[in-house]
This record gives structure tokens, sequence and C-alpha cells, in this order.
């Protein structure tokens, strides 16, 4: 249905697809979304007229090779209503060979066939929203599925022929044991994905879940804890031969998101719906975050961005170290050569002697220890500290 093209030597970009609905929001997501689907045919509608009115100017020689659907639950949307933006996105962009599609699915919404149109209508990843097997946890999630259904949509999804799926987990739950940890990594590995995805529960401004927690009724989980439990997930994981290829993503060979990549490696992409980012020729915009405003916008026939913003080299060299640690690694001729920093070499012998990184090639790697303590390493690095705490606890997990 979607024939790809060949564009050899065109820049390769990525499209994301927000699609706002939801059955019920979740306690902890801070993501725009909306439970109110009176106006989804109109949503459709609007989503097309954007792709329609984007502009070929602002991406010149472009092929699209990964195109990535999240929300919201896109897997709420039928094969044909996203049948229907595929048509939209091939008619305004062209296609690679080997295009990587991927649609987020809650395993309450999906059935056999579901994931088997989705496949037909060219879908070749599928990423499971699952968190946790264990129920009671799900519900303190406010997910909409419960754990034999997180089992079976991933037993599904290889039945219908997917190659390429991601499971989701989460860790870090208030109340949550080292114990239950270790039990979801196994049953999650036992069920043989190509891809998992483990984060750390963020308490997020403006959720029910930061709400509850500043009024006392809920604990969150100490922060050492936390650090134990993510600590257990790269190594376990690392055991099986998942890859850690990003602070909270882990793959078999050959298996990274490869739309995902676009963002940390620092590439371009266009997104589509409300509150969807984009980030072309050094400038980033985003739309609007209201369904009904979106809506509007493109009824007048406007394009519904809220804002935008030039990125200084300044905004360029920060965003490079912390997306490049946050894989992992840190490129330090790159550094010096693109944007002129050199880091203090003292410092560098600090993190490599307290444990946190090791240096090769002129790459720096951090180690399972290092990958605790990212966001502070990463801030030490923009602002060329000549000494690290020995045994700093900040975890970033995201």
């Amino acid at each position: 249905m979607f024939a790809a093209n060949s564009s050899a030597g065109f820049k390769r970009i990525g499209i994301y697809v927000h699609i706002p609905f939801c059955e019920r929001k979740c306690f902890y997501c801070d993501f725009y979304s909306v439970e109110d689907h009176s106006r989804r045919d109109e949503f459709i509608d609007s989503l097309v007229r954007e792709i329609g009115l984007f502009s070929s100017d602002r991406i010149g020689h472009s092929v699209v090779d990964t195109v990535f659907f999240g929300g919201g639950t896109p897997s709420l949307l039928s094969s044909e209503e996203i049948g229907l933006v595929l048509e939209a996105i091939q008619s305004r962009f062209e296609f690679s060979l080997d295009v990587e599609f991927t649609i987020e699915c809650n395993p309450g919404t999906v059935s056999q066939g579901s994931l088997a149109s989705y496949r037909r209508i060219g879908i070749n990843r599928l990423s499971f929203g699952v968190q946790s097997f264990f129920d009671d946890e799900l519900r303190f999630l406010s997910r909409i599925h419960d754990s034999r259904q997180a089992a079976e949509a991933i037993t599904l999804a290889h039945k219908c022929g997917f190659e390429n799926v991601n499971l989701d987990l989460m860790y870090g739950l208030p109340g949550q044991s080292i114990e239950r940890v270790m039990s979801n990594l196994n049953r999650a590995v036992e069920l043989n994905p190509e891809h998992i995805s483990a984060y750390n529960l963020i308490v997020e401004p403006n959720t029910p879940l930061f709400a509850s927690v500043a009024s006392g009724n809920i604990e969150p989980q100490n922060e050492l804890t936390q650090a134990s439990m993510y600590e257990l997930t790269m190594s376990f994981l690392g055991e099986k031969g998942y890859e850690h290829y990003e602070i909270s993503n882990y793959s078999r060979s050959r298996f990274r998101c490869r739309h995902n990549l676009k963002y940390w490696d620092c590439k371009e992409y266009v997104g589509f719906g409300p509150s969807a980012h984009s980030y072309m020729n050094g400038t980033r915009w985003w739309n609007i975050s209201s369904l009904n405003k979106y809506l509007f916008e493109l009824s007048e026939g406007r394009l519904p961005i809220s804002a935008k913003e030039e990125l200084s080299e300044s905004d360029l060299a920060d965003e490079f170290v912390m997306l490049q640690l946050r894989q992992g690694k840190l490129e330090l001729n790159t550094l010096s050569e693109r944007f002129k920093i050199d880091l203090d070499a003292e410092f560098i012998s600090d993190l490599v002697r307290s444990g946190y990184a090791v240096v090769s090639s002129n790459r720096l790697t951090l180690t399972n220890k290092g990958f605790t303590v990212c966001d502070e390493i990463a801030e030490r690095c923009l602002s060329r500290p000549t000494d690290i705490q020995e045994d700093p606890c900040q975890l970033q997990s995201r």
C-alpha cells in the first residue's frame, strides 16, 4: 500500500504523529492527551489537512526513514484511520526503502485482528506500554490493561508476524521492592521482545501523582533504592543480550529504535498533531497543546504552531553533550572540533578514576555506575569542572 522510493544521497528525516486520545489518563503521565473522543473524526481530517499544509520547502532534498505514532494511545485508532494519515504523509514526503513504522499500543486496546490489520498497512514496529506484570501496580498507575493482557499482546504481536516489538517497563514505584523489579524483568525477557524500555517513575508537575506526593498521600521511592533498581536493570538486561544504548533503552542486535535515535543524535524530524515538536535547519517549533485550538487553527487554514526557537551554537553544544551522554558516550573530538569545547583533563581523569567512565580513541564511555549520575556528569561537562564528587547520588532515568 505504501510503496517506498529509493532516494540515495538524500537527507534522512523522521516524522512523529501525536494521537491525543486516551481511554483514561494515567496517574503519572504529563503528555498531552484527552479522554473525550467526540471530535475524533474531525481530528483525523485536521491531521491530514496539517500534513497537506506543511511546505516541502522546509525539508529540502529529504527522505523519510522513520514514522512514529505516539500519544495518547494511537492503538485506539483503526487501521483505516492510521492508513489515511500514512497516505497523507506519503503524498507530501518521499519514503526510504527501509522505513521504520512504529505505533505505540496499550495492551488493553489491541486484538489479533487489529494487530494483523496494522501489519497489512505497513506498520512494522510495535511499542507496548506494559509498565508492570503486577495487577496492583497497574491499578496504581491507572493503566486500563491487566497483566494477562500485557503478556498476551506481546505474544499476539509475534504471532501476527511482527519482528520488531518493544515493551515498556516502569520501576521506582512507591513501595515497590527490588524483588518485584526482578520479577518484571524476568517476565519481560521470557516474552522475548526485540527491545525493552525501562523507565524510572518520575513525579512530573501538573499530574495527579505530583499532587498526591505534594499532599503527603504518597511517599515516593527513595533515590538510593531507585539507583539500585536501575543498576539491577542494566546488569540483568545486559546479561540477557540486550544492548544498553540509551539511558532507558535496551535492544537485541539490530533493533535499536531508529526514530528515537534521531532525537538523541540531534537529527531532523517533523511533528504533526497537538503538542508535537519539530526540528529542522537549526529551528525547533511545537504545536498547540489543545485539541480544540488545534482543530480551530486548521479549520482556518493555519498551521497550529504554538512557538518556535532558533538554536544558538551554545544551545546546540549543550544538547550535543546531554544527548550523547544519554547514550552513554561523548565524542571528545567532535566536541572540540565542532563546538570548540575541550573538557578539563583532570575532570576526565576523575571520571575514569572514580569508575564513572572509560576513555578510548577520544570517546568517553559511561559505565553502569556513570549512567546512574548521567545528569550530573552532563552538567559538569557543560561547566567544564575540574572535580566530581566520589559518590553523587542523583539518579537520572529518562
